[in-house]
């Protein structure tokens, strides 16, 4: 009988020992995902621009902290990845800067509300959709990470949703809000150029490239189509 007591005083006491180590466990879990307060962004609701979206990514990164090599396969599995939003905007030429800056923070406001798992978020912003896929950005770009730099991402950052270091970076063209509307191409000249840049000219002498185009425009002089091409990447370029 005492050996008997002895061997469910054993069992109870291990179920306790058990319980303890479980709740012990759980309750380090908790303290490991803490809580941090929505990132809040201020913007002006006035100052904001019509816009198009016109191109749309998400990419998934595993958030690895400095070489990869220092990692086993089954770390690098177990590791979390961040969520990276990039969007490609249009707005229209005569767009502000104050503008710009306060349509970029709206999008991004907008974005983390109905997706709350983005770690990151870059915009693309450009005057002509025909930009997109052939120069970063022709008016300016937003970035919305950590410090406000890329590459900063952590797993606990990701995990506990921390946005407490989250920066913007904000780079805006000059001539954006500085357009003279002579130095602005008209319709004709953006197709022309358009048209000169096309990547099925690639590799092309200049002389026929200009013969093609001049034609396919009626474009009477050499002179005309150079002004044009000028204009044109001159107010691309800046």
């Amino acid at each position: 009988m005492k050996k008997h007591r002895n061997f469910i005083l054993v069992g109870i006491l291990t179920v306790f020992m058990v319980s303890c180590s479980e709740n012990k466990r759980q309750s380090e879990e908790k303290k490991e995902i803490k809580k941090y307060k929505p990132f809040k962004i201020e913007f002006d609701n006035m100052k904001i621009s019509k816009y198009t979206i016109e191109d749309i990514q998400i990419v998934n990164t595993k958030t690895i902290v400095g070489r990869m090599s220092n990692y086993t396969t089954k770390e690098l599995n177990e590791l979390p990845s961040s969520k990276r939003l990039t969007v490609c905007i249009v707005v229209p030429y005569e767009i502000s800067k104050d503008i710009l800056e306060n349509t970029f923070k709206s999008i991004v406001a907008e974005k983390i509300k109905s997706d709350n798992d983005i770690d990151e978020i870059v915009i693309f912003a450009y005057d002509d959709k025909k930009d997109i896929g052939n120069t970063p950005y022709t008016f300016g770009k937003l970035l919305w990470s950590p410090n406000g730099k890329i590459g900063m991402m952590t797993p606990e950052i990701v995990v506990n949703k921390d946005r407490s270091s989250y920066k913007f970076d904000i780079k805006i063209k000059n001539k954006v809000g500085n357009i003279k509307k002579e130095d602005l191409p008209i319709k004709r000249e953006l197709y022309i150029y358009n048209e000169i840049m096309n990547e099925k000219y690639i590799g092309m002498d200049d002389d026929k490239i200009r013969k093609i185009v001049m034609k396919k425009f009626k474009i009477k002089t050499k002179k005309e189509y150079e002004k044009i091409y000028l204009k044109v990447g001159v107010y691309k370029l800046f």
